[in-house]
């Protein structure tokens, strides 16, 4: 993975992500914003859509999105460090079992 592109505290997080054991790092494999998170996520991209979004919404909708990215950008990251380390993870399913 490259971190050319990313602020230097995701680096960081990244980077920490290989000292974990393969428990904690499934678990972040299996990351999720939380439904309440996606939910209001999904609200407010409709109402940007539609060309209602108020300065606040915009606001809390960046933050929301900031933070999807990082949960994406860490369970790919951890999916890579699970398949150096011998695990199966050519079955996207294995993302959505819970955490051990």
């Amino acid at each position: 993975m490259s971190t050319d592109d990313l602020p230097p505290e995701l680096v960081d997080e990244m980077a920490a992500l290989a000292l974990l054991n393969d428990t904690a790092l499934w678990r972040m494999a299996r990351r999720t914003l939380s439904s309440g998170q996606q939910k209001r996520m999904d609200t407010l991209l409709q109402e940007k859509g539609r060309g209602r979004l108020l300065p606040e919404e915009q606001r809390i909708l960046d933050q929301l999105l900031t933070e999807y990215e990082r949960t994406v950008l860490t369970r790919a990251h951890a999916a890579v460090l699970l398949q150096q380390r011998g695990y199966d993870v050519s079955d996207p399913s294995v993302f959505n079992e819970p955490a051990k």
